[in-house]
């Protein structure tokens, strides 16, 4: 696989992300280590929730979204993540859910002071299974620019 450089990226291109499946097993493992709250991990709480019924962890939901990004990308020249754009929630995430990630490139910078680097956003908007919008975010990494022959 040949790697992708700064170099190599347009704006506004998509990531080809597999979808995501989330089973109840999954949420309430990822919680009961990382997000302990009782509608992600106990399901008779849950029902009582505003959630009526188990949820996934928001944590849970970026996590396992930017897993399929990562895998998306490839070989990618990255150097180093540098932020995390603001995350939106907007429905939960049921035991069950396919979730579809749209992933694509944005705000494509070369460094003025580091000429053999760029700094490139890749943002996220995922959808369940009934096309609900589940969650927005984004991620900034910097990248190797392809090296001089």
């Amino acid at each position: 696989m040949e790697t992708t450089y700064f170099d190599d990226l347009t704006e506004g291109r998509e990531l080809n992300c597999r979808p995501v499946i989330f089973t109840k097993t999954e949420i309430i493992e990822f919680a009961k280590a990382f997000d302990p709250q009782s509608f992600h991990t106990d399901e008779a709480a849950a029902e009582r929730s505003i959630f009526k019924g188990l949820v996934a962890s928001s944590l849970h939901t970026i996590s396992a979204c930017t897993r399929t990004v990562v895998e998306a990308q490839g070989k990618l020249a990255v150097l180093s993540g540098v932020a995390i754009h603001e995350v939106n929630m907007y429905n939960p995430v049921r035991p069950g859910d396919k979730l579809f990630v749209k992933a694509f490139w944005s705000r494509l910078e070369r460094s003025k002071s580091r000429p053999d680097r760029g700094a490139a956003s890749i943002m996220c908007e995922v959808f369940n299974q009934n096309k609900e919008k589940v969650i927005t975010h984004g991620y900034r990494y910097i990248l190797a620019c392809r090296p001089s022959a």
